[in-house]
């Protein structure tokens, strides 16, 4: 009976590692949260419809074809269906000459890609691009 109960046990080890296997991993929802001085604004531009790569100097290159501008409010969170184009870009840029200190944080479904503390000055805006199954760096050039 012992054996029994123990290869049955084995058995749903086994049962559910395969089901994780046929789980879809793809990407459905991208959370983007900003915190900082209440009351502050940030304009910020969202993409979905972009093209990226990586020269051979390690920079990101994004063409942003089209894109939504929203003049938020901070502290704000939003979160965006990504499950047809699987790929997402935010850039969030100043108001007139203002420096924001602000904690970013980026969620694709359950998992945490950024959670980051710093400032968005002038003609430096925070940028972030996500594509599925592709590694991009920091480093982003972008052009609309």
């Amino acid at each position: 009976m012992k054996r029994f109960a123990g290869a049955l046990a084995v058995a749903a080890v086994l049962l559910a590692e395969a089901c994780e296997i046929f789980e879809d991993g793809t990407p459905t929802q991208i959370f983007f949260e900003m915190e900082g001085e209440a009351g502050l604004r940030a304009k910020v531009i969202y993409s979905r419809d972009f093209v990226a790569g990586i020269d051979e100097m390690g920079v990101t290159h994004v063409q942003v074809f089209s894109s939504d501008t929203v003049l938020h409010t901070l502290p704000f969170d939003t979160t965006m269906n990504i499950a047809a184009e699987q790929q997402w870009f935010v850039q969030a840029e100043t108001l007139a000459g203002d420096t924001l200190a602000v904690t970013v944080t980026v969620d694709v479904d359950d998992r945490n890609l950024v959670s980051r503390f710093g400032g968005i000055f002038p003609n430096e805006p925070f940028r972030y691009v996500y594509v599925y199954n592709q590694v991009l760096t920091d480093n982003v050039d972008v052009t609309f």
